[in-house]
């Protein structure tokens, strides 16, 4: 089990409690959130998605977060604990340009009901 991570609805930042929880949301949360390389324990864990805040708010931009979300969230699937990892980007230049919507839905090894997390990054 790990420990909980609860989102501030204002902010967007997490929280770490010390409540133990068994889904997939902390899990999600670290390996979006942690610059892939910077944890000492294991270089590959964490995503490159810290790449992006210099890009332009492009559909090869979307594309590419979709590819970083995935390669962060991979080892989920290869340790068995989910079945399925889906990403989608969403740009609204229109609205706000400078940001990019992303929606991860991870379906637990044990369960079929998905969970969902949802994030903005920064672009230009």
């Amino acid at each position: 089990m790990d420990y909980a991570v609860t989102i501030d609805n204002q902010t967007g930042r997490g929280i770490m409690t010390f409540s133990k929880t068994s889904t997939l949301m902390n899990n999600i949360y670290l390996s979006l959130s942690v610059r892939r390389g910077s944890f000492f324990l294991d270089p590959q864990f964490g995503s490159r998605l810290h790449l992006l805040t210099r890009a332009k708010n492009t559909d090869q931009t979307a594309q590419l977060a979709v590819g970083y979300c995935k390669e962060a969230l991979q080892w989920m699937i290869d340790t068995g604990k989910a079945r399925a990892i889906n990403v989608l980007a969403q740009r609204d230049p229109a609205r706000d340009r400078h940001r990019l919507y992303l929606m991860v839905e991870a379906t637990p090894a044990g369960s079929d009901e998905p969970v969902q997390f949802s994030m903005f990054i920064e672009v230009i």
